[in-house]
């Protein structure tokens, strides 16, 4: 079977730093679900808030097609936390049929540094950033924090409040990698 490595966190946590620099070291695909919506946003346009959430669910599929069509990979979204039936998130389910072993590389920073990141970054228009509200934006984000990590595998945690050392993470998930 194909290695996955599946990166989990808050949004604008740094999941998709992380990510890519794993995938560079690794030399592995990167898989993220942000640019296969984004694409989509781009071919379909995003008229509303409900268009948003069904073109959210049609990448869902298209990211995990591509998981299973590549070789070892690094993948990256917003991840819905194991048993969770919402609709926020891409589901989890199907990764254990795709990847063997599977490391999470869980991305910690406090829900107040998720929120300054995630007010100052900009993103794809339809992502409709720039209409949420901020105060629920903020308890969202502080509810979102128990969620993580996930549980999908083996466990490397990553502290991103600050400057990540990824020597460090590299050496831990090439360690986890090697003791499955």
């Amino acid at each position: 079977m194909k290695n996955g490595i599946v990166v989990t966190g808050l949004p604008a946590s740094g999941k998709t730093t992380v990510a890519r620099e794993m995938a560079k070291r690794l030399g592995y695909v990167f898989l993220d679900k942000d640019d296969f919506l984004e694409d989509l946003y781009d071919r379909y346009g995003v008229p509303s808030w409900e268009h948003r959430k069904k073109l959210s669910r049609r990448s869902d599929g298209i990211f995990r097609d591509s998981a299973a069509q590549s070789d070892s990979a690094v993948l990256v979204s917003h991840w819905r936390p194991l048993g969770e039936n919402g609709q926020s998130g891409t589901p989890t389910d199907w990764l254990a049929d795709e990847f063997n072993p599977i490391v999470e590389v869980c991305c910690l920073c406090s829900p107040e540094e998720a929120f300054a990141r995630f007010i100052e970054r900009t993103r794809h228009p339809g992502h409709f950033d720039q209409l949420r509200d901020a105060k629920e934006l903020a308890e969202q984000l502080a509810s979102w924090a128990n969620n993580y990590p996930l549980g999908l595998g083996a466990l490397v945690e990553v502290r991103t409040d600050g400057a990540v050392d990824f020597d460090s993470v590299f050496k831990k998930v090439r360690q986890a990698l090697s003791g499955l």
